[in-house]
């Protein structure tokens, strides 16, 4: 119990510094100086998802300059998914020195079926539109103009009716072999998913189905064979109660070899709340949710605890948050699910992650996770095999996991290189070998 109660301490810690950090004021960026009409707009792209190449091939009238503190103007960009698979898109337009405090927020969305080509040529638009009023009073102004494309019939055309009611479905298929004379293998994997999503409804039906293969010959023509499957079919129903407040309900069903779990069934009802709005989601966002339910197990194998199926009833509390700022991005969250039934039976989380420009030309990442571990409760009994330490085909005890991954970098030299020459863009992958 001593575990437990700090596990649950460390939740409620976490949770209240989270709260703080979110919210605490992001570090404030000196004013560039005023800078003279006669140049072009200075603009900071933060964005993973564009093709920059593209905007300066054909976005001609700003200078991409790759530092904040010598920008006119930081163009923020976030994606969310929508319900039917394609993307929704803000361009949040941050005014920096001269053109402080004259901030503007585009927005568009990208459909499932939308190629890389028709997304960067929509952004490349909506990127347009809104650096254009800035861009005004600069040396490109008297060069710029503004065209109009009116719709058919001098309206616009009604929304069509959606004969699907929102509903998406996906089915995804494929494998993977390779292999030398000494070792082959091979995998195959199926998933599908159906979802309709609205403001008011959330559901998402997914399911899928793994097995891989792997062949080695050892010596003397002994040979050792390692297979492993998997199945899963899950659900959700999440209604909206508000601006903050969500109820829903999830449902599983799985079987896994590596876990000696013959079939897994379990249902989760919980609740969800956000200090900020949901609307807010893809800049800031920090949640609580908890959830109770129970799950049934039937092993493939006698467990540790002589048997072979029970019934757990169990809860879990998950504290998360989101951060996306001109500063940089940051995530963190920390979670305890504990068995009702055994109460010395958990399992805790804590797990960080943020990208930081910490001054010009300098950032800064990590990424990392811990876990203790005291909820194992389908360890198969008796000793494991050679093989089976070796190629990692079944789960082996222990009270602990982590991953850490950190990483700095610093650039410097000329910030206003706009210049793209795709010449030799493939020669890495040469004929010379490796």
């Amino acid at each position: 119990m001593g575990r437990l109660a700090a596990s649950a301490a460390l939740v409620a810690i976490l949770t209240c510094g989270l709260f703080g950090i979110a919210h605490a004021q992001p570090p404030q960026t000196p004013p560039a100086q005023v800078q003279p009409q006669s140049q072009l707009l200075r603009l900071f792209l933060d964005c993973n998802e564009c093709d920059t190449e593209h905007l300066r091939q054909t976005v001609l009238f700003v200078d991409y300059v790759r530092d904040r503190a010598v920008a006119d103007v930081h163009l923020l960009v976030t994606t969310q998914s929508t319900g039917g698979g394609g993307l929704e898109w803000t361009l949040k337009f941050i005014g920096v020195g001269r053109f402080a405090g004259q901030d503007r927020t585009l927005m568009f969305t990208t459909s499932q079926d939308a190629t890389s080509d028709d997304q960067r040529k929509e952004f490349a638009r909506v990127f347009r539109l809104g650096a254009v009023g800035y861009a005004a009073d600069t040396l490109a102004g008297p060069k710029l103009d503004v065209t109009f494309t009116a719709p058919e019939g001098g309206a616009a055309p009604a929304q069509a009716k959606d004969p699907w009611n929102y509903w998406v479905f996906r089915v995804n298929g494929g494998g993977n072999a390779n292999g030398e004379k000494t070792s082959q293998s091979r995998s195959y994997r199926l998933s599908f998913s159906a979802s309709r999503t609205t403001a008011e409804w959330k559901i998402n039906l997914s399911g899928g189905r793994n097995t891989s293969t792997s062949n080695f010959e050892v010596e003397d023509a002994e040979r050792i064979v390692s297979k492993q499957h998997s199945w899963n079919v899950n659900n959700l129903i999440v209604k909206s109660l508000g601006p903050k407040w969500s109820f829903g309900a999830e449902a599983e069903a799985s079987h896994s070899s590596f876990s000696n779990t013959d079939r897994l069934v379990g249902a989760f009802p919980g609740i969800e709340y956000d200090f900020f709005p949901y609307a807010e989601s893809s800049r800031r966002s920090l949640t609580i949710n908890y959830k109770v339910g129970v799950r049934h197990f039937d092993y493939r194998e006698m467990t540790i605890y002589d048997t072979f199926g029970e019934t757990v009833p169990m809860h879990s509390l998950n504290v998360s948050l989101g951060l996306r700022q001109p500063w940089g991005s940051m995530s963190a969250s920390a979670s305890l699910a504990q068995h009702l039934n055994h109460t010395d039976r958990y399992r805790s989380s804590v797990f960080g992650s943020t990208d930081v420009r910490l001054f010009q030309g300098f950032t800064f990442n990590f990424f990392g996770e811990y876990s203790r571990i005291n909820d194992l409760i389908g360890l198969p009994k008796g000793a494991a095999s050679t093989e089976e330490i070796l190629l990692r085909i079944r789960q082996f005890d222990t009270s602990y996991s982590y991953f850490l991954n950190f990483g700095i970098s610093y650039s410097f030299g000329s910030i206003f290189n706009s210049v793209v020459n795709p010449r030799y863009g493939g020669s890495g992958n040469g004929f010379f070998g490796g």
